[in-house]
């Protein structure tokens, strides 16, 4: 007599996630070597984007296969001043397209499409090269940026307006919302974080030179020269640096870190399930 057997078939419909949601093969990619000033590590984004994912997959089922090593950025060749391993982008996208590849061959299921999430502003151009990357791969590609599933709600942080106001005219480095959340995630240093503020109290231009990264990259603005004129383009940097002068401090709230990243994972959620 033969014992009792679970085939594929049934096991497909077992738990809360559906069989489509599991056999995404889901990939984060940021930057592991950036500054964000002295109480962030330098994997700030890579930290954001792979705590992402795992909240994803938590959410939807979905397989976070692994976390690429690579970046490069908008600005072009100054960005080696804040993230000294800025590669070009045609070389950023051929060593994606090998790392992925590599990780493909070798999963243990047949995915039905592949999901990056971006953690890092200055890959934001990889979406469009999925189409190139869903030939290599012969399967449907999706490259995803940070947004947000509805309104960011938290009407007793003052600081909100800013915070809003410098997303919506370009989005933010290394200011009140990225630190709120790190702190969320606990990958704040907060001593380094008071020793910056209490330069920035004195004397906010003098945290800048010291600290160049933070507000919006502001340093380099505020004391770079002509070759960072790109990064005054960006209203939202100028908006944080105006901020961050006039408030002599960067404040943190692991709450508005914690509401932000529900927002931004249920975003990623919800486009990775739109097909």
């Amino acid at each position: 007599m033969a014992g009792p057997i679970v085939s594929g078939e049934q096991l497909d419909g077992y738990g809360p996630y559906t069989s489509e949601a599991r056999r995404i093969a889901m990939f984060s990619v940021a930057n592991d070597f950036e500054a964000h000033g002295y109480p962030m590590p330098p994997h700030t984004d890579s930290l954001l984007a792979q705590d992402w994912c795992n909240q994803i997959a938590r959410k939807t089922g979905a397989s976070y296969i692994a976390h690429i090593p690579y970046s490069t950025d908008t600005a072009g060749a100054i960005a080696r001043n804040w993230s000294p391993d800025y590669i070009p982008f045609e070389e950023f996208y051929s060593k994606l397209e090998d790392f992925v590849k590599w990780h493909m061959r070798r999963l243990s299921f047949t995915p039905e499409k592949v999901v990056i999430i971006i953690g890092h502003g200055g890959n934001r151009d990889l979406p469009e090269r999925d189409d190139d990357l869903s030939k290599a791969l012969g399967l449907p590609v999706t490259s995803l940026s940070a947004g947000v599933s509805g309104p960011l709600e938290y009407p007793e942080f003052e600081p909100l307006n800013a915070v809003l106001e410098i997303v919506a005219k370009g989005g933010e480095h290394a200011y009140i919302l990225e630190y709120s959340l790190m702190a969320h995630l606990g990958h704040l240093d907060y001593k380094k974080l008071d020793a910056l503020n209490e330069v920035a109290s004195k004397d906010p231009v003098e945290a800048l030179r010291r600290w160049p990264a933070i507000a919006g990259l502001g340093g380099f603005i505020e004391h770079g020269g002509s070759e960072f004129d790109w990064l005054k383009q960006n209203d939202g940097f100028q908006t944080a640096l105006a901020d961050f002068k006039e408030r002599r401090k960067i404040v943190v709230d692991e709450e508005l870190g914690r509401r932000a990243t529900e927002l931004v994972v249920d975003h990623f959620c919800e486009r990775m399930l739109e097909d």
